[in-house]
Protein backbone atom coordinates (compact mmCIF):
# COMPACT_ATOMS: atom_id res chain seq x y z
CA UNK A 1 0.00 0.00 0.00
CA UNK A 2 1.30 3.42 -0.73
CA UNK A 3 1.67 5.86 2.03
CA UNK A 4 -0.28 8.66 1.98
CA UNK A 5 2.80 11.00 3.38
CA UNK A 6 6.19 10.11 1.40
CA UNK A 7 9.09 9.00 3.54
CA UNK A 8 11.03 12.39 1.69
CA UNK A 9 8.18 14.36 3.47
CA UNK A 10 8.56 13.26 6.50
CA UNK A 11 12.03 13.18 6.67
CA UNK A 12 12.25 17.48 5.96
CA UNK A 13 9.47 17.41 8.57
CA UNK A 14 11.42 15.13 11.26
CA UNK A 15 14.49 17.19 10.34
CA UNK A 16 12.99 20.67 11.36
CA UNK A 17 11.09 18.81 14.62
CA UNK A 18 8.94 22.24 15.34
CA UNK A 19 5.79 23.50 13.86
CA UNK A 20 4.36 26.95 14.14
CA UNK A 21 0.33 26.19 13.89
CA UNK A 22 -1.36 29.78 12.57
CA UNK A 23 -4.57 31.00 12.33
CA UNK A 24 -4.52 34.33 10.12
CA UNK A 25 -7.49 36.89 9.93
CA UNK A 26 -5.78 39.30 7.68
CA UNK A 27 -3.56 38.34 4.44
CA UNK A 28 -0.86 41.77 5.45
CA UNK A 29 0.28 39.70 8.29
CA UNK A 30 0.94 36.80 6.12
CA UNK A 31 4.58 37.41 5.06
CA UNK A 32 5.45 39.25 7.73
CA UNK A 33 4.90 36.87 10.39
CA UNK A 34 6.59 33.96 8.07
CA UNK A 35 9.66 36.24 8.33
CA UNK A 36 9.65 36.47 11.52
CA UNK A 37 9.30 32.61 12.14
CA UNK A 38 12.44 31.95 9.50
CA UNK A 39 14.65 34.15 11.55
CA UNK A 40 13.85 32.28 14.59
CA UNK A 41 14.61 28.81 12.78
CA UNK A 42 11.39 27.56 12.12
CA UNK A 43 10.79 26.61 8.51
CA UNK A 44 7.64 24.65 8.66
CA UNK A 45 4.49 25.73 9.47
CA UNK A 46 0.94 24.57 9.22
CA UNK A 47 -1.64 27.16 8.13
CA UNK A 48 -5.34 26.49 9.20
CA UNK A 49 -7.93 26.83 6.74
CA UNK A 50 -10.48 28.24 9.69
CA UNK A 51 -10.27 32.25 8.24
CA UNK A 52 -11.70 33.76 5.03
CA UNK A 53 -7.56 35.01 4.29
CA UNK A 54 -6.23 31.73 4.77
CA UNK A 55 -5.70 30.53 1.09
CA UNK A 56 -5.02 34.04 0.32
CA UNK A 57 -1.98 33.66 2.78
CA UNK A 58 -0.71 30.83 1.43
CA UNK A 59 -0.51 32.60 -1.81
CA UNK A 60 1.52 35.62 -0.74
CA UNK A 61 3.88 33.32 1.64
CA UNK A 62 4.62 30.80 -1.19
CA UNK A 63 5.52 33.60 -3.09
CA UNK A 64 6.92 35.83 -1.05
CA UNK A 65 9.36 33.71 1.37
CA UNK A 66 9.56 30.32 -1.05
CA UNK A 67 11.84 28.87 2.03
CA UNK A 68 9.15 28.22 4.20
CA UNK A 69 7.58 24.48 4.14
CA UNK A 70 3.82 25.29 4.22
CA UNK A 71 1.44 22.45 5.48
CA UNK A 72 -2.15 23.39 5.78
CA UNK A 73 -4.19 22.42 8.43
CA UNK A 74 -8.02 22.08 9.39
CA UNK A 75 -8.62 19.58 5.94
CA UNK A 76 -12.24 18.97 7.03
CA UNK A 77 -14.67 19.81 4.53
CA UNK A 78 -15.24 17.98 0.98
CA UNK A 79 -13.18 19.38 -1.58
CA UNK A 80 -10.26 20.78 0.34
CA UNK A 81 -7.86 18.52 -0.48
CA UNK A 82 -7.84 18.77 -4.22
CA UNK A 83 -7.91 22.32 -3.57
CA UNK A 84 -4.98 22.51 -1.51
CA UNK A 85 -2.72 20.26 -3.73
CA UNK A 86 -3.93 22.78 -6.74
CA UNK A 87 -2.23 25.81 -4.57
CA UNK A 88 1.42 26.22 -5.33
CA UNK A 89 3.48 25.88 -1.81
CA UNK A 90 1.57 23.57 -0.25
CA UNK A 91 3.68 20.23 0.76
CA UNK A 92 1.42 18.57 3.05
CA UNK A 93 -1.80 19.05 4.61
CA UNK A 94 -3.37 17.72 8.07
CA UNK A 95 -6.66 16.94 10.09
CA UNK A 96 -7.60 17.51 13.70
CA UNK A 97 -9.67 14.24 13.09
CA UNK A 98 -9.66 11.20 10.49
CA UNK A 99 -12.53 11.11 8.71
CA UNK A 100 -11.94 8.28 6.16
CA UNK A 101 -13.68 10.04 3.04
CA UNK A 102 -11.30 12.74 3.62
CA UNK A 103 -8.55 10.34 3.72
CA UNK A 104 -9.72 9.24 0.46
CA UNK A 105 -9.71 12.35 -1.13
CA UNK A 106 -6.35 13.42 -0.29
CA UNK A 107 -4.80 10.01 -1.76
CA UNK A 108 -6.72 10.89 -4.66
CA UNK A 109 -5.58 14.37 -4.99
CA UNK A 110 -2.26 12.66 -4.47
CA UNK A 111 -1.73 15.06 -1.20
CA UNK A 112 0.42 14.35 1.56
CA UNK A 113 -1.83 13.83 4.28
CA UNK A 114 -1.86 13.35 8.37
CA UNK A 115 -5.29 12.65 9.64
CA UNK A 116 -5.72 13.15 13.64
CA UNK A 117 -6.03 10.53 15.81
CA UNK A 118 -6.68 10.27 19.85
CA UNK A 119 -7.38 6.71 20.45
CA UNK A 120 -6.48 2.99 19.51
CA UNK A 121 -9.39 2.62 16.97
CA UNK A 122 -8.37 5.96 14.99
CA UNK A 123 -4.71 4.86 14.65
CA UNK A 124 -6.17 1.41 13.71
CA UNK A 125 -8.00 2.56 10.67
CA UNK A 126 -5.43 5.16 9.57
CA UNK A 127 -3.34 2.43 9.27
CA UNK A 128 -5.58 0.76 7.39
CA UNK A 129 -5.95 3.78 4.98
CA UNK A 130 -2.11 3.66 4.73
CA UNK A 131 -1.20 6.64 7.18
CA UNK A 132 1.90 6.14 8.92
CA UNK A 133 2.35 9.51 9.85
CA UNK A 134 -0.41 10.52 12.45
CA UNK A 135 -1.50 14.01 13.95
CA UNK A 136 -1.89 13.33 17.68
CA UNK A 137 -4.57 15.82 18.72
CA UNK A 138 -5.36 16.86 21.58
CA UNK A 139 -2.01 15.99 22.91
CA UNK A 140 -2.14 17.39 26.10
CA UNK A 141 -6.34 16.86 26.56
CA UNK A 142 -5.79 13.28 26.03
CA UNK A 143 -3.33 12.93 28.78
CA UNK A 144 -0.03 13.89 27.46
CA UNK A 145 2.94 12.01 26.89
CA UNK A 146 2.24 9.49 28.98
CA UNK A 147 -0.77 8.53 27.17
CA UNK A 148 1.23 8.85 23.99
CA UNK A 149 3.55 6.22 24.91
CA UNK A 150 0.98 4.12 26.62
CA UNK A 151 -1.69 4.27 23.16
CA UNK A 152 1.74 3.55 20.77
CA UNK A 153 2.93 0.69 22.70
CA UNK A 154 0.46 -2.00 20.03
CA UNK A 155 2.12 -0.20 16.88
CA UNK A 156 5.17 0.79 17.52
CA UNK A 157 6.69 -1.85 15.15
CA UNK A 158 5.01 -0.59 12.38
CA UNK A 159 6.60 2.93 12.15
CA UNK A 160 3.86 4.71 12.88
CA UNK A 161 5.24 8.54 13.51
CA UNK A 162 3.18 11.14 15.28
CA UNK A 163 3.24 15.17 15.50
CA UNK A 164 1.67 16.14 18.64
CA UNK A 165 -0.20 19.14 18.81
CA UNK A 166 -2.81 20.73 21.63
CA UNK A 167 -0.99 21.70 24.63
CA UNK A 168 2.43 21.74 23.90
CA UNK A 169 4.69 24.53 25.25
CA UNK A 170 8.28 25.34 25.83
CA UNK A 171 7.68 23.49 29.17
CA UNK A 172 6.66 20.17 27.86
CA UNK A 173 8.29 20.22 24.42
CA UNK A 174 11.89 18.75 25.20
CA UNK A 175 9.84 15.97 27.05
CA UNK A 176 8.11 15.46 23.59
CA UNK A 177 11.35 15.84 21.71
CA UNK A 178 12.94 12.46 23.79
CA UNK A 179 10.24 10.36 22.61
CA UNK A 180 11.91 8.85 19.32
CA UNK A 181 8.00 7.74 17.97
CA UNK A 182 7.07 11.48 17.73
CA UNK A 183 7.93 13.15 14.33
CA UNK A 184 7.97 16.73 15.17
CA UNK A 185 6.04 18.97 17.52
CA UNK A 186 3.88 22.04 17.10
CA UNK A 187 1.52 24.53 18.38
CA UNK A 188 0.32 27.95 18.17
CA UNK A 189 2.35 29.37 21.31
CA UNK A 190 4.88 30.54 19.44
CA UNK A 191 2.42 32.70 17.35
CA UNK A 192 -0.83 33.52 18.66
CA UNK A 193 -3.94 35.15 16.87
CA UNK A 194 -3.36 37.87 19.39
CA UNK A 195 0.14 38.22 18.58
CA UNK A 196 -0.28 38.04 14.80
CA UNK A 197 -2.82 40.69 14.97
CA UNK A 198 -0.83 42.97 17.14
CA UNK A 199 2.35 42.36 14.55
CA UNK A 200 4.45 41.43 17.43
CA UNK A 201 7.24 40.28 15.05
CA UNK A 202 9.92 40.35 17.38
CA UNK A 203 8.42 38.14 19.93
CA UNK A 204 7.34 35.05 17.85
CA UNK A 205 11.18 35.57 16.47
CA UNK A 206 12.29 35.15 20.04
CA UNK A 207 9.71 32.03 21.10
CA UNK A 208 10.23 30.45 17.55
CA UNK A 209 13.94 30.36 18.18
CA UNK A 210 13.61 29.41 22.04
CA UNK A 211 12.39 26.40 20.86
CA UNK A 212 13.94 25.36 17.99
CA UNK A 213 16.82 25.41 20.55
CA UNK A 214 14.81 23.06 22.84
CA UNK A 215 14.07 20.81 20.00
CA UNK A 216 17.56 20.61 18.66
CA UNK A 217 19.43 19.97 22.21
CA UNK A 218 17.11 17.23 22.19
CA UNK A 219 17.36 15.46 18.99
CA UNK A 220 20.57 16.88 17.81
CA UNK A 221 22.62 17.81 21.22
Amino acid sequence: MKLVMSKEIQDEIAKEGILAVLEIDDEKNAVPLAKALLEGGVKIIELALRTKAAYSSISLIAKEVPQMYIGIGTIIESGQAAMIKNTDGVRFAVSPGINPEIVKEAIAADLPFAPGVATPSEIDLAITLGCRTLKFFPAEGMGGLSYLKSVNGPYNHLGVKYIPLGGITVDNLASYAEFSPVLAVGGSWMATKEMIKAQNWAEITKRAKEAKEIWNSVRHG
